[in-house]
């Protein structure tokens, strides 16, 4: 089946899921990027410099909190039981880094309010706005694209898997292993997962079984590099522990 360019946009995004799935948060995922272009183009339009530091906070705090971005709580607490619809999920990491970009350039846009460089704030603003609009009603990010893109130039772009790969890997014998610190692991962890925390990968990993393993983090970002880390062919990476969900009985 070919994907459309809306499903190839949100797996480029993180978002693992089936095409049922991905067709429920379709109108969801536009929600934040939409109230964030709007918000832009108020601030463009009064060349408030305080409304683009605020974008900026909104963009840049979920790529610390993927499961808390303020506008994503706001649909998912006050208006998605209006209609009864899916809740948005956690941020994947590829999302997550097109929001950091996004709040950067509201940064520079802040920036140049402030410093009277007026045509240089309608510049970044233009620019901002045409990749909020793609995003909008394609779910093509540029930003992720360009994530992608940069890991896979640089040879290390291992994609994650879906959580039903996990689970057939892992009940199949494969390690699964958490590579959050122990502080972490403690307070929550998938069932079965061995604690090797990242600090410790590089000695640890010549120590672990022959096989496959999975492994998997609070974002992804730390799962990533114990692959570069283990370099090991049997080596798969599930991302954020969020992406984990129970096997459908």
């Amino acid at each position: 089946m070919t994907e459309t360019v809306s499903q190839f946009g949100l797996h480029q995004q993180g978002y693992d899921h089936s095409p049922d799935a991905l067709a429920e948060l379709n109108w969801g995922l536009r929600f934040t990027p939409a109230l964030c272009m709007v918000g832009a183009a108020v601030g463009l339009a009064t060349q408030q410099a305080w409304i683009h530091f605020s974008l900026a906070i909104l963009g840049i705090a979920p790529f610390w909190f993927p499961a808390s971005n303020p506008l994503d709580v706001l649909y998912n607490r006050v208006l998605r039981p209006l209609w009864h619809g899916v809740a948005l999920p956690p941020n994947p990491l590829p999302r997550r880094i097109a929001c950091l970009m996004g709040g950067a350039m509201n940064i520079g846009i802040g920036v140049a309010f402030t410093l009277g460089s007026v045509s240089l704030a309608y510049a970044l603003g233009a620019m901002l706005l045409v990749l909020q609009l793609v995003v909008i009603t394609t779910h093509f990010c540029v930003a992720s694209w360009m994530y992608e893109g940069l890991l896979r130039m640089l040879g290390r772009f291992t994609p994650p898997i879906s959580s039903a790969r996990a689970h057939e890997l892992v009940e199949g014998g494969a390690l699964l292993i958490d590579v959050r610190e122990p502080d972490e692991f403690a307070r929550d962890h998938l069932p079965g997962a061995r604690n090797v925390p990242l600090d410790l990968f590089e000695q640890a990993k010549d120590e672990l079984p022959s096989g496959p393993f999975v492994v998997y983090c609070r974002s992804g970002l730390r799962s990533q590099r114990a692959l570069q880390i283990a370099n090991r062919d049997d080596g798969y990476n599930l991302g954020a522990m969020t992406r984990w969900t129970p096997q459908e009985s």
